[in-house]
C-alpha cells in the first residue's frame, strides 16, 4: 500500500518487461495446458521455477551456447515423435519446451522478442485444436500485454537500468492499452468484410474434437446410464419455443433385438424430395452439434428435412452424415411436430422379431394382458401394465445380465428408458403388433435470452413406434419418467442460471464467428443491396423499434462525442504542454544543458551544477508535472505562471 501510494517511488524498466514476459509465457501455457501431454506440462514448469529463481538471485545464467543446444535436440526429437495425426499437438509441445529454455536466458531485446513470438504460436496451435471462446479471451490479454511490454521495450532499448517512476509507467501502460482497443472496431470491420472460401488452407492441421459418448446404433440394455448422468451439452437448437410434450428429438431407429441389446438393421436411403405423409406444425430449426461417436443427426421428431452436405435421409426417418461427427456441426432442419408418420408399406418380419430364445415367461404374461382381438387395445393394455404402480424408473441398480429383460419385468421391476421400451416393443411384437425403438433425446432446457433449446446428454432417452394399420408409426413413450425428468427443476437457481448465461456467450461466439461463412457474407450483401434498391420507404411509426433505435442512436453519439471531447482535450493539453515544455527545453539548452532522451525531468534538472539555475527549473517542472501528471487543463493564468518561471532561469 505505501508502494502504491508513493507515486513518485521508481521502478527498474526491465524489471517491469520481464513481469510482463513471465506473465505472458504463462498465460500462453494455460492456454494449451489442456492439449499437451502431461510430462512436457511437468517439464515447462520445472523449467519456469528455475528461471524465476534465477532471475530473483541474478547469480547465474546458463551460457547461451548449452541452451543454443539444447533447443536443438528439442527440434531433433520433434521431428523424431513426428506423427501425422496429431502434428499440431507435438508441436505445441516442442515450442512450449523451446518458451521454457528461452526463459532460462540471461534476455535481451531479441530475446524477449522471441518469447512473445513463441506465445503467439501457441495461441495460434490453441486456435487448429479448439474454437472456444476461451481462445478469443486469450488472446484479447495477449494482445494488450505484448502491446505494453513491446512500447515499455522500446524504452528498455535505449536504457536497460533506466528507472521510471511509478506514475509514468502507469501513464505508459495505460495509453499503450489504446493501441489494441482501437483497433477493435477495424478488426469487426475486417472481420465481416474479408472474402471466405469453403476451403481454408490450414484445415488439414486441424485435430478432430475430443467426441462425446452418444447413442450408436447398437445399444445394449443399461448402457446409456452413464450416459444419463453426464450435464455436457450435445444439441443447441434454435428454434421458437414450443410444448414440452413435444420435445423428442429423433436420431437412430433400432429394429433388431437379441435379448440383451438393440441394433440398427440396413439402412434404406430415399430422396430427400419424397412426400411423407405427417401431418401438424411445421417448425425450422438450427442445430449444433457436438461431436459424438456416430453418423446420426438429431432434429425435433419427426424430421423431413436436413440441410447439410452429404447428408443421406432414410426409410425410418432418420439421417446419416457421410462420416462421424467429430467437430461441432451446426445444420438446419425442418420437421413436423405429430405423434404418427404414415407409411403402408412396412416389412412386418423386420418389425416384428424377437429371440428365439426368449423367456416363456414374458411370452405367457404377453398373452394373458392382450387378447389379440383389437390391436390398438393391446397396445394400450400393455402400456397400462408398464405404467401401474408395480414399476419404477430409475437410474440406479439396474438389472445387467444375461436375461435383463426378464429380470426387469419378473424381479427387479425398476428401470430406465431402455428397459420400459425395450420391454414394450418386445410386448407389442409378441402380441402381432410390429413396434421398434427410437433412440434419441427428450426435453431441453430453453434459454430465452438466446432462442435456443439446450439439450445435455444426460436427457439421452429411448421411446417406441407401434405400427397401427391404417394410420402407421404411433410414438409411445412407456416410461413413466415425466418431462421434469428432462428439465431442470432448478430453473430459479443462481448457478443454473450462470450457467445458462456462459453458455449463451458460446453459443453467440459460434453462430456468429466460428459459423460466419461465405454464404454469411453473401446473404449480407444481398440484405444491402435489396435494401438500396428498394423503391420506396412505408412511413410508419412503431412505437417500440423507434424508442429501441433511437436509445441505440443516443449511446452511439453519446459514445463518439465523449471521444472527440477526449481526442480534442487531449490535443489541446498536449499543444499547451508542448509549446511550454519546447520553450523551457530550448532556453535550458541555450543555458547548455541539454536533455537526454531517456532522462526525466526532474532527474535532468537534478544534473544542473548551477544551484540557480537548479532551483528555478525545479520549481518550473514541479509545477509543470502537478498540472500535467494529474490531467489537469492548462489554463490561461497557469501558462502565464508558467513561462514567468522560464524567463527566471537565466545565469
Amino acid at each position: 500500500m505505501r508502494w502504491f501510494n508513493n507515486r513518485d517511488q521508481k521502478i527498474n524498466i526491465e524489471t517491469i518487461v520481464k513481469a510482463i514476459t513471465y506473465l505472458v509465457s504463462i498465460i500462453g501455457f494455460i492456454a494449451i495446458f489442456n492439449h499437451v501431454n502431461i510430462i512436457f506440462s511437468a517439464t515447462f514448469l520445472a523449467l519456469l521455477l528455475f528461471s524465476l529463481f534465477f532471475e530473483l538471485n541474478r547469480k547465474f545464467y546458463f551460457p547461451r551456447w548449452t541452451l543454443n543446444i539444447l533447443s536443438i535436440v528439442v527440434i531433433v526429437l520433434s521431428f523424431y515423435r513426428f506423427n501425422v495425426g496429431n502434428l499440431v499437438a507435438q508441436i505445441i509441445e516442442a515450442l512450449l519446451i523451446l518458451l521454457a529454455i528461452k526463459l532460462l536466458e540471461d534476455k535481451k531485446f531479441r530475446d524477449y522478442m522471441q518469447i512473445y513470438a513463441i506465445t503467439l504460436f501457441l495461441l495460434a496451435g490453441l486456435g487448429l485444436l479448439s474454437l472456444d471462446i476461451a481462445f478469443a479471451v486469450y488472446l484479447f490479454i495477449l494482445v494488450i500485454l505484448l502491446t505494453i511490454s513491446i512500447v515499455l521495450l522500446t524504452y528498455y532499448s535505449q536504457d536497460p537500468n533506466l528507472e521510471l517512476p511509478r506514475y509514468m509507467v502507469l501513464k505508459i501502460v495505460l495509453k499503450s492499452m489504446y493501441i489494441p482497443l482501437l483497433a477493435v472496431p477495424l478488426t469487426v470491420v475486417m472481420f465481416v468484410i474479408l472474402p471466405r472460401t469453403h476451403y481454408p488452407i490450414l484445415n488439414f492441421l486441424n485435430r478432430a474434437d475430443k467426441a462425446k459418448t452418444g447413442f450408436t446404433d447398437n445399444v445394449r440394455l443399461g448402457g446409456v446410464s452413464g450416459i444419463q448422468e453426464d450435464s455436457s451439452a450435445i444439441l443447441r437448437v434454435n428454434m421458437e419455443k414450443i410444448d414440452n410434450d413435444a420435445l423428442y428429438w429423433r436420431g437412430v431407429v433400432l429394429d433388431h433385438f437379441d435379448g440383451s441389446s438393440w441394433k440398427s438393421s440396413q439402412k434404406y436411403m430415399v430422396s430427400t424430395a419424397k412426400r411423407i405423409d405427417i401431418k401438424g406444425k411445421r417448425i425450422t430449426q438450427t442445430v449444433y452439434l457436438e461431436p459424438y461417436e456416430n453418423i446420426y443427426l438429431f432434429a425435433l421428431d419427426k424430421p423431413v428435412f436436413i440441410s447439410l452436405k452429404g447428408t443421406k435421409k432414410n426409410t425410418d426417418l432418420t439421417y446419416t452424415s457421410s462420416g462421424f461427427i467429430e467437430k461441432r456441426t451446426r445444420y438446419n432442419a425442418v420437421s413436423i411436430i405429430s405423434n404418427i408418420i404414415g407409411d403402408d408399406t412396412i416389412d412386418e418380419d423386420i418389425y416384428l422379431q424377437v429371440p428365439e430364445d426368449l423367456s416363456s415367461k414374458i411370452t405367457d404374461l404377453v398373452r394373458s394382458l392382450a387378447p389379440g382381438k383389437d390391436k390398438e387395445e393391446d397396445i394400450q393394455l400393455i402400456h397400462r401394465f408398464l405404467n401401474n404402480s408395480s414399476y419404477k424408473y430409475s437410474l440406479e441398480n439396474l438389472p445387467i445380465s444375461k436375461t435383463p429383460l426378464e429380470d426387469f419385468l419378473f424381479n427387479v421391476k425398476h428401470g430406465n428408458c431402455e428397459y420400459f421400451a425395450s420391454a414394450y416393443a418386445v410386448m407389442l411384437r409378441i402380441a402381432g403388433i410390429p413396434s421398434r425403438l427410437i433412440g434419441g433425446y427428450r426435453g431441453g432446457y430453453y434459454n430465452d435470452m438466446g432462442g435456443y433449446y439446450l439439450v445435455p446428454q444426460k436427457n439421452a432417452h429411448v421411446w417406441v413406434e407401434a405400427y397401427v394399420k391404417n394410420k402407421g408409426w404411433v410414438r409411445i413413450d412407456p416410461t413413466p419418467a415425466g418431462i421434469e425428468a428432462f428439465s431442470s427443476p432448478l430453473k430459479g437457481n443462481l448457478l443454473f442460471r450462470l450457467n445458462l448465461f456462459l453458455d449463451t456467450i458460446n453459443y453467440y461466439w459460434f453462430a456468429f464467428v466460428i459459423n460466419y461463412n461465405f454464404e454469411r457474407q453473401l446473404s449480407i450483401l444481398s440484405s444491402l443491396r435489396k435494401a438500396f434498391k428498394k423503391p420506396s420507404i412505408a412511413l410508419t411509426f412503431n412505437k417500440e423499434k423507434t424508442v429501441k433505435y433511437g436509445i441505440i442512436l443516443f449511446l452511439i453519439t453519446a459514445a463518439a462525442l465523449t471521444a472527440y471531447y477526449i481526442t480534442v482535450k487531449g490535443i489541446r493539453r498536449e499543444t499547451g504542454e508542448k509549446r511550454l515544455l519546447s520553450k523551457f527545453l530550448n532556453k535550458m539548452e541555450r543555458q547548455g544543458y541539454k536533455k537526454k532522451e531517456s532522462q526525466g525531468l526532474e532527474e535532468f534538472v537534478l544534473t544542473i551544477p548551477d544551484d540557480e539555475i537548479k532551483r528555478h527549473s525545479l520549481k518550473f517542472v514541479i509545477e509543470f508535472e502537478k498540472l500535467f501528471y494529474r490531467d489537469q487543463t492548462f489554463k490561461e493564468n497557469h501558462i502565464i505562471d508558467l513561462k514567468k518561471m522560464i524567463d527566471l532561469i537565466k545565469i
